[in-house]
């Protein structure tokens, strides 16, 4: 029986539905990891799916080679930002599919991404500036925005508008070398100028039948206020006014991992549009995250989880999902409406027409203010006809959320 080898998972459920997607074509599968135990609030976790799974420093490409060099896997995958490298070097010496590695790299240091993307649709000005250095002032005045070269989430990404605030920015980033998932930063911080307006993404899957990109749709992304990007929630699918102009917008999408050189994955594409021109954010190698398969899965029946493991399995594209409801769906999170210590998060006893489903945190949480991803309460899914009744029918569910504060 072949076998494939998965190398972490997000904190999303990508890693568990990948694996369990890839048993139902037959296949073994093999789940590597850092520390199993991180996967602990997983239900299911991916070490519980996995048929077997290893213990392996997944952030030491050598010690990851020397695992394979006991082991014949017929695929190797990984849906974390931070084994996307791993994984591609790993599949490309055994001869199995993969992204091209210099891509990815391209990619994950942002400083790389700018000078390679500039001149297409509309540049955005890119300093790249050293934490052991970084100087008292903007190089690029303000507003601007501040991030580490080579994280991902939103993670220490700050609108600075004053000495004092980019100064505070850059010593965060420095304060915290590693993050969350054990990945130690680069010692560099971007600073970009500001480009005010909403925030979009195209979200893409490469098919080997053309290969090339196939353009699966937009979505509009929800931010909170300034001066912490924090992403609220997401729309999909998302339309330009036209075909022509959703297509014009595609090509400028599609020339940018052109010039970064990514292909043979997935792309999570975040942008502006700056007087009709595409602007890009940045782009991500990878699926979009946070609820964005569901979205897709409801309103045009495409499982991006499924297409991307089938990609790296050398299988063809499956059909679209049987529960396609066509219209627009919403993902939209609860975050708190002021600082302190929340005692508990209560909604109401049952959902809504339009609401499909809705999951909050418990247990108490200290919250100093919304300044990432991870200072959310929970979120809810919605459907509607209309693009906006979508949004409107998740913002009046969730304002009849009970918070509780110490």
């Amino acid at each position: 029986m072949k076998t494939a080898f998965f190398i972490e998972s997000n904190m999303l459920d990508y890693g568990p539905e990948g694996m369990r997607l890839t048993k139902e074509k037959g296949y073994r599968t093999h789940f590597v990891a850092r520390d199993p135990s991180e996967y602990a609030k997983f239900s299911p976790s991916p070490v519980s799916i996995a048929d077997a799974h290893s213990v392996v420093d997944t952030h030491d490409l050598v010690k990851l080679m020397h695992f394979f060099t006991d082991h014949a896997p017929d695929a190797v995958i990984a849906f974390d930002d931070y084994r996307l490298v791993q994984a591609a070097v790993i599949a490309e010496r055994l001869g199995l599919p993969h992204a091209p590695v210099d891509g990815l790299l391209n990619c994950h240091f942002k400083d790389r991404s700018r000078n390679l993307t500039k001149g297409i649709g509309r540049s955005v000005v890119a300093v790249r500036v050293p934490l052991d250095e970084p100087g008292d002032a903007s190089p690029l005045g303000y507003p601007c925005v501040v991030k580490p070269v080579d994280d991902s989430g939103s993670t220490g990404v700050r609108v600075c508008s004053s000495d004092d605030e980019y100064r505070a920015a850059l010593r965060t980033i420095a304060a915290h070398p590693v993050n969350l998932r054990g990945y130690r930063r680069a010692r560099y911080a971007l600073v970009e100028e500001f480009i005010d307006g909403p925030e979009f993404t195209a979200e893409l899957i490469w098919d080997d039948r053309t290969d090339g990109w196939r353009f699966l749709g937009f979505t509009k992304k929800l931010m909170a206020e300034l001066p912490f990007r924090v992403e609220l929630g997401a729309m999909f699918p998302y339309h330009f006014g036209t075909a022509e102009e959703d297509a014009r917008i595609v090509r400028v999408v599609v020339d940018w991992l052109a010039a970064v050189g990514h292909r043979r994955g997935a792309a999570h594409v975040e942008f502006k549009i700056v007087d009709g021109v595409p602007a890009l954010i940045e782009i991500n190698p990878r699926l979009g995250g946070d609820q964005i398969r569901e979205l897709m899965r409801l309103t045009i029946g495409d499982d991006v989880i499924d297409l991307y493991t089938r990609l790296y399995l050398g299988l063809p594209p499956g059909e679209p999902v049987g529960d396609v409801r066509g219209g627009y769906a919403t993902s939209l999170y609860l975050t708190p409406r002021r600082t302190g210590l929340i005692t508990s998060v209560t909604p109401p006893p049952e959902l809504p027409a339009g609401i499909l489903r809705a999951t909050f945190t418990s247990g108490p949480m200290q919250n100093n203010g919304v300044v990432d991803n991870g200072d959310r309460l929970g979120h809810a899914i919605s459907w509607a006809d209309e693009f906006d009744a979508s949004l409107a029918v998740a913002e009046a569910y969730l304002s009849r959320v009970e918070v509780k504060y110490a």
